[in-house]
């Protein structure tokens, strides 16, 4: 039995219970660039600080036993490619279970359905992205010819597509055999109507991963993964009698004589039959994050919803649990922005494993647990717990390192009365354009494309669009020595009333709809007064070691340079 399935509990707990969304609709994304060393900043200390704290918190009280769970966590940072922060806890009662006697970044635990992963992963790096679009039985051409004409005793296998599979919206249930899955097996919806956790459907996909490889389920993996991202302990099977290993090996339960070790079904195995450390699910989320094995543009379409669930802070991605977090904005506000976690989650009987990135602050984390409630309530209190201390540090370390690299005024010293100011603002995402002159007179409203605006009632931001260019830049040149890094990011400017209208009624407002409060993402680069190809809202910002040293309006080619 493979537990991944996802409760709808809450998952971030705003410690002030006066949280609202932030008066800014903002572009989904992140507000500031991720690219630093997060363990320097005191977001990320006072969190690393905090967190055993809260762990022991949720022993004295009850609510995980500290006797009878084990559980490793890594947090790593996919702009340093480390772990950033570990921690590991031995429950007396697993202790004698632990086949080295240690617990480490190295032990082998059962993940379960973060399987799951795996296998979509090793499709998509061996046949490329267009298999997600091919159908199954093109692959698997023993699907078609299903005997049923009624559509309630049929699966259209013909409509189900390997990337409705990933995504959970194949419409299928149950056993894994294909003559089954053909002849018996009833559909539980049409493809592609609703997303519906199927174990059965990634066992499909196993069948896939093995006819396009050609190779057993394990032995693609290895190939495919293992191999390539150097992964140590991730198999399909348990290490062999009287091999030497690092690994927690619970026993099997007394009364059902159920186990989750050593139960090594292949046919099962691409739902939720593979081994692994947090040393190899580090190195498959840096692979991941980092595009190591994907095209970037790749990896972008794969880490996106594919579908919803009937909660509106829950997506489906491929096969991603996608979860939407209200994080405040800085460490001193009551204000929230939404940012997305992509997390797969996998539970046996007494194993449960948690694997999340967070896309926005190039951080992400695995958690692996063992005990009679592992696949319980502890991955989700635990899972909870780091997301509440080390995402929400996450952005805060964002905001952080923003006030001190981007912020300050940059000038035209050719052209008195020409100057820029940015700045980062506790309730504010993103940087404000706080002040914008040309000889003497207020542009702000230029990115709006129309002059008459009145600026000082608006809110001017700047948001990151992931465009850069790094390398030698002639704007850059007389900045920092021949070693410094320089690059160049493209950034688009918002603007709105600085009080905007009620929120709807989820936000806690009025109302089913947000009658174009919030509709920022639908005008980014129309407004082209100078008809060059360029919009009159976009930026690009010249960093270099980091610090924002010029500011380029390219829509009219001015540039300004920062004034110490």
């Amino acid at each position: 039995m493979h537990l991944g399935f996802f409760f709808l509990l809450p998952l971030l707990s705003i410690p002030n219970i006066y949280a609202l969304p932030s008066d800014d609709c903002i572009l989904l994304g992140p507000m500031f660039p991720a690219e630093f060393d997060i363990t320097t900043t005191d977001a990320f200390r006072n969190a690393a600080e905090s967190f055993p704290r809260a762990i022991n918190s949720l022993f004295s009280n009850g609510t995980l036993n500290e006797t009878g769970v084990t559980f490793a966590i890594d947090v790593f940072s996919t702009a340093t490619n480390n772990t950033i922060y570990s921690y590991y806890h031995s429950g007396s009662a697993l202790d004698s279970y632990l086949s080295t006697g240690d617990l480490n970044d190295n032990t082998m635990f059962r993940i379960g359905s973060v399987t799951k992963l795996f296998t979509v992963y090793a499709i998509i790096v061996h046949s490329g992205w267009q298999i997600m679009e091919k159908g199954v039985v093109e692959i698997l051409p023993e699907l078609k010819g299903n005997k049923g004409s009624d559509p309630l005793d049929r699966i259209v296998w013909e409509d189900i597509t390997v990337g409705a599979l990933a995504a959970q919206l194949g419409g299928n249930g149950g056993p894994p055999f294909l003559d089954v899955m053909r002849d018996l097996k009833k559909p539980v919806a049409p493809a592609f109507a609703t997303t519906l956790y199927s174990d059965s459907g990634f066992q499909v996909l196993g069948q896939v991963l093995q006819r396009v490889t050609n190779l057993t389920f394990n032995e693609a993996i290895q190939k495919v993964l293992s191999k390539p991202l150097g992964l140590n302990s991730t198999s399909s099977f348990k290490p062999k009698d009287g091999e030497t290993f690092n690994g927690l090996v619970l026993p099997g339960d007394e009364v059902t004589g159920y186990q989750d070790w050593g139960l090594d079904s292949q046919i099962s195995a691409a739902s939720g039959g593979l081994y692994s450390t947090t040393r190899d699910l580090r190195m498959i989320g840096l692979a991941i994050s980092n595009s190591q094995l994907l095209d970037p543009r790749v990896t972008r379409a794969w880490m996106k919803p594919r579908g919803h669930t009937g909660s509106l802070i829950s997506s489906v991605g491929a096969p991603w649990e996608i979860n939407r977090l209200a994080l405040t904005i800085s460490a001193s506000s009551s204000r929230t922005r939404i940012s997305d976690l992509y997390t797969k989650l996998g539970g046996q009987q007494k194993y449960a494993t948690i694997f999340a990135l967070s896309p926005d602050h190039k951080i992400g984390y695995s958690i692996m647990v063992a005990g009679d409630t592992a696949a319980g309530i502890d991955r989700f209190t635990l899972r909870n717990s780091v997301t509440e201390v080390f995402v929400q540090a996450a952005e805060h370390a964002a905001w952080e390192h923003a006030e001190k690299a981007f912020t300050g005024t940059f000038v035209d010293p050719e052209t008195e009365g020409t100057n820029l100011t940015l700045t980062v603002d506790t309730d504010r995402p993103g940087l404000g354009l706080k002040e914008w002159f040309e000889e003497g007179v207020d542009i702000r409203a230029n990115v709006s494309g129309s002059p008459a605006l009145d600026a000082d009632a608006q809110s001017f931001r700047l948001y990151p669009m992931g465009l850069v260019s790094e390398g030698p830049s002639s704007l850059l040149e007389s900045y920092g020595s021949e070693s410094s890094e320089r690059k160049r990011m493209a950034w688009r400017a918002r603007f709105q009333p600085k009080k905007l209208v009620a929120h709807s009624a989820v936000e806690g407002g009025q109302g089913l709809f947000d009658n174009s409060r919030c509709e920022q993402w639908a005008s980014v680069d129309f407004l082209d007064l100078y008809s060059n190809g360029i919009g009159t809202d976009e930026f690009v910002l010249g960093l270099v070691d980091g610090r924002l040293e010029t500011v380029e309006y390219r829509s009219t080619g001015m540039v300004l340079k920062r004034l110490e």
